[in-house]
């Protein structure tokens, strides 16, 4: 597992809901992750995001946010650059 990267990220919800990365796996299919909300006690969630995903041609990750979605709230996105989701990583095979 790689170590802890300690940049925040939020959704594009008003206000935004702030979380940071966790717990970051590599394995044959994609990069398994764990977001952790800062701004409010919440369980984190795992989210996967797949080889083919961080194969497109951009700089970030568009992942739903899970506490939107959660609270029935329109679905926002959360932006994770590709750079933080795979620093520390072993690369891909």
């Amino acid at each position: 597992m790689a170590a802890e990267v300690e940049t925040g990220y939020a959704c594009t919800n008003e206000p935004p809901h702030r979380f940071a990365l966790r717990d970051r796996m590599r394995n044959a299919n994609g990069i398994l992750v764990t977001l952790e909300r800062l701004d409010q006690p919440y369980p984190p969630r795992r989210l996967f995001i797949t080889s083919r995903e961080m194969k497109m041609g951009y700089d970030d990750v568009y992942k739903a946010c899970f506490v939107c979605v959660d609270q029935g709230r329109k679905e926002n996105a959360i932006a994770l650059p590709k750079a933080d989701l795979e620093a520390g990583l072993p690369p891909a095979v």
